[in-house]
Formats: structure tokens, C-alpha cells, sequence
């Protein structure tokens, strides 16, 4: 008492509150004008904790369930390593890997545990800002970069491939929205192409597509924002100038009731002919859940071996809804019965009944489109909330909470993305320039009928003009939906 507290000892304590999250050291400055970066990164040294005092990285299988095994922090174990994150320079691909345990040499084989691949090591670096320097090997705890890795994406595992293992993936969400992009000078295609490939390998939440159909280059990302600033990346970072499609919101499609159903797939034209017969369910499935197939039949009625083929009959069909193509999301098909011939039943035959079994009962099942909802924040000083909160009710938001600060109003909502397009310039212009707000996708939610019937006509009218090869940006489609197949475990 009385005397003044050593730094250390403050140091001390506000290291331990930080590693037991009791509170959050917070910096104010600026890195564009070198203000309190160093203070920033001494903070790192001196309250973040080091490797060896965080929980080990929990080891998984090949369908993510926790194994038990754990990577402990020890350079003398296997070696167990995650891509965190690839980044395409001058001198080739840069691969950011965090070593979790184990130590890992320049010239090292390591087993990708995603792609089933080795690879060697050829060049390790430590990176300090823009500069690089060569190391030979690096350990538990070490954040390091692979120079020329081949096979390797954000999220993969590396590993001994003695001792192989994965670590928990990194666990990226689906695009939310699309639009068309075109060279604006037809000779650059080709390099658009190859800029657009290499921002794919280093952002896992943006992608593009070809659409068969119109031959027009589709990307997706999460939001407005996340395509704006890609498109200019093209431009500044590749020198590809583009033409913009209208943005496209990604909808998906849904059932809402629980149909049973039989379909008869039969042709016969000479010799051997084609014969299956099955009976299931089609009903919602938990949310969040993709595609599920189950197959309750008993007595051999369907034998095991065309299981798999109704299973890939139906999962071919749920990348298109029946009201206006998006792909169908927490579907469950449960096989309950059939039939099958014992000279012109085929797998083929099974699956052509699959695909003709969904389009006959999805119908029935009162499909519902769904819309992406955005969870949003929003700041905006005080005597602009009314405005603020008004216009995002006629956003059909919904207001979660708002508190009031010293500097003014935080406010936090959810509202349709169709609804959110150009909300920052509205917002710029009610608060006067000093509204700010940030905005990601937060979960699907069934559209209002009016609206429903508005995005099923505007999405038919843009395949009508598609088809006259018109510039206009194609529907977003399924990426490989998520499906599983449950097989009874008394068969």
C-alpha cells in the first residue's frame, strides 16, 4: 500500500485475466500509419497464451467425430500440422501451416490425411510481414509456410505418415450469394480464369462455376461486400477488368410434409428389359441435416445390391428443387419396400425409378422456397435510430436488441439478404455519413408466399432470357449437397 505497482506485476495480471477470458485487452491505433503496432504485437508476447498452455487440438475420423487422441503440444511426437491458409505470390504457393505436435524437417515426406497424397518438403520459411526467411525445420507451437505444395487446401491435414491422423477441419460456409462475371475485353478470359482459380485456392468461401447451360463464369461468395471486393481484386491485383452481373440470391428449397408413395420403373422392348418397383417415404428432415437416405426393407423384396442405386437415384435430384430449381436442403428418403424381377431388375433400373419416384411425390409434399437471413449490427448515432430501425422493419428485419453507448446506438437484427442490397449507402445517407453496420448469413428461413411467388417467376423469366443468350446471371446450384445413408443394423 502506498507504493507503486511494479509493471510485471500488472503484466502478470492482466495476462491472467486474458488466458481465463475474464476480460479483453483492447488497442486503439492504426497500421496504415504505423500507430501502436508494436504495442499490439508486444501485447501478443506478453498476455496471449503460448502453445504449450492451450487445450491440444482434439484428433478426428474421417466423418469428424472426435477419436479421443489428442495433438500434444510436443516437437518429440508425431508430427500433426493444419493449412490454415494459401497464398499464391511471385515466388509460387505459400501454404501458412500451424505445427500442433512433432517436428517438421526440410525434405520431410508428409501424408495429406484429406486427399490420401504425400507430398515432400522442399522449402520452409518463417514469414516476417512481406519478407521470408529459410529455415530447415520447425516444431510444435511454430506458424510457418510451405514454398511449392501441390495438393494442398485451407484446412487439410498434414501428418507422419507412419502415424496418421486428422485434426478438427476448419468448417466454411456455403455462398449465399452470385453473380455473372465477364472480361470486359474478350482476349482476357483466360487470364480472368487463372486469377479467379488462384482466389479460390486462397479464400475456401468464395467459388466459381461455369453454368453448362449459358457458358457464363458464376461466383459466389458471403455477401455483397465479399463479391465487390473481388471483383476489384481482379481488376487491381490481376489487371482483369469485368462486366457485373446482378447479384443473385442463393435460395434453396424445402418439403413440408411427410408423402408415402410407390413407383413402378418397367420397360420392355425385345430381349432383356428394365424392371423396379419401390416404395418409401419422402419427408423434412432436422434442419441442417442435407440429404438422408434410410432403407427399412426386409424379406429381400429390394436386395441389398440396389440399394445404393435408389440412394443415388434420389441424391441426383435433390440439387434441383420442383418450384424453381434451387437445390432442396434436410430431405429424408426412407426406402420401406419394392420389388424387383430376377432377369430385367438392374441397378439402373433402380435409380431411373429413384429419379422418377422424386419428381412424382416432391410435388406432394408442399415444397416451400427458402431465403438466407443475415444477421446484422448496426451503429448509428442517437438521434438516427428511428430512422434506422424504421427502415429495417420495411427490410422485413427483425430487431434483436439495441443499446445505447456513449458514442450513440447499437443496434442487432435479422433480415432476408434480398432485402440488404446497397443497405450501405441507405445507411450512409439516414445517419448523415456516420452510420456503420456489418452483416453475415445466420441461418435459411421459408420465404412469404407473395414473395415466394415473385422469386419463382423472376427466376423463370431469367431462364427464359438466358436461353435467348442474353448477359444475365445464372441461379446459383448445389455443391454437392450433404447426404447420409443409414443402413438398420439388424440386416
Amino acid at each position: 500500500e502506498g507504493e507503486e505497482i511494479a509493471i510485471d506485476d500488472i503484466k502478470r495480471c492482466i495476462r491472467t485475466g486474458t488466458r481465463k477470458l475474464d476480460f479483453f485487452p483492447t488497442y486503439c491505433g492504426s497500421s496504415f500509419k504505423n500507430k501502436c503496432v508494436q504495442l499490439v504485437l508486444d501485447a501478443v508476447v506478453d498476455y496471449l497464451p503460448n502453445p504449450m498452455e492451450v487445450n491440444p487440438q482434439p484428433e478426428v475420423d474421417l466423418e469428424g467425430h472426435e477419436t479421443g487422441s489428442f495433438a500434444i503440444v510436443d516437437p518429440e511426437k508425431p508430427l500433426r500440422a493444419l493449412a490454415f491458409k494459401i497464398m499464391d505470390d511471385r515466388f509460387g504457393a505459400l501454404t501458412f501451416t500451424r505445427i500442433y505436435s512433432g517436428t517438421l524437417n526440410k525434405g520431410d515426406t508428409i501424408l495429406n490425411t484429406f486427399t490420401g497424397k504425400t507430398e515432400r518438403i522442399g522449402r520452409l520459411v518463417e514469414m516476417h510481414a512481406d519478407s521470408r526467411e529459410e529455415i530447415d525445420k520447425a516444431q510444435a507451437g511454430d506458424i510457418i509456410a510451405i514454398v511449392g505444395m501441390k495438393n494442398v487446401q485451407t484446412g487439410h491435414t498434414l501428418c507422419d505418415p507412419k502415424h496418421p491422423a486428422t485434426l478438427e477441419p476448419m468448417v466454411f460456409p456455403d455462398p449465399v450469394i452470385s453473380i455473372a462475371v465477364e472480361a470486359k475485353n474478350k482476349g482476357e478470359s483466360e487470364k480472368m480464369g487463372m486469377a479467379l482459380s488462384k482466389m479460390v485456392q486462397e479464400d475456401p468461401s468464395f467459388q466459381v462455376e461455369t453454368d453448362q447451360e449459358s457458358g457464363q463464369t458464376i461466383i459466389k461468395g458471403m455477401g455483397e461486400l465479399h463479391l465487390d471486393i473481388k471483383v476489384d481484386i481482379l481488376k487491381r491485383t490481376h489487371g482483369v477488368a469485368v462486366e457485373v452481373g446482378k447479384p443473385q440470391v442463393a435460395y434453396r428449397e424445402s418439403i413440408t410434409k411427410r408423402v408415402e408413395d410407390t413407383y413402378v420403373h418397367k420397360k420392355q422392348s425385345g430381349g432383356s428389359g428394365q424392371y423396379g418397383k419401390i416404395d418409401y417415404i419422402i419427408e423434412p428432415a432436422e434442419a441442417g441435416e442435407g440429404f438422408v437416405f434410410e432403407s427399412k426393407v426386409t424379406g429381400g423384396n429390394v436386395p441389398r445390391e440396389y440399394w445404393p442405386a435408389v440412394e443415388k437415384g434420389f441424391a441426383s435430384c435433390v440439387g434441383k428443387g420442383v418450384l424453381a430449381g434451387f437445390p432442396v436442403v434436410d430431405l429424408k428418403v426412407t426406402l420401406t419396400d419394392g420389388g424387383f424381377h430376377a432377369v430385367d431388375s438392374s441397378a439402373i433400373a433402380f435409380e431411373i425409378a429413384a429419379k422418377a419416384g422424386y419428381r412424382q411425390s416432391v410435388p406432394k409434399a408442399a415444397p416451400q422456397i427458402l431465403e438466407p437471413i443475415m444477421r446484422i449490427d448496426v451503429f448509428t448515432p442517437e438521434d438516427h435510430v428511428g430512422d434506422v430501425i424504421g427502415d429495417l422493419n420495411r427490410r422485413r428485419g427483425m430487431i434483436r436488441s439495441q443499446d445505447a453507448t456513449a458514442m450513440g446506438s447499437r443496434i442487432k437484427a435479422e433480415a432476408p439478404l434480398s432485402e440488404m442490397f446497397g443497405y450501405i449507402g441507405d445507411l450512409r445517407t439516414m445517419t448523415s455519413g456516420r452510420g456503420q453496420f456489418s452483416m453475415e448469413f445466420d441461418h435459411y428461413a421459408p420465404c412469404p408466399r407473395n414473395i415466394a411467388e415473385d422469386v419463382i417467376a423472376e427466376t423463370k423469366a431469367r431462364e427464359a432470357a438466358k436461353s435467348r443468350s442474353g448477359f444475365c446471371p445464372a441461379k446459383p446450384t448445389s455443391r454437392n449437397p450433404s447426404h447420409r445413408f443409414l443402413i438398420p443394423t439388424d440386416h
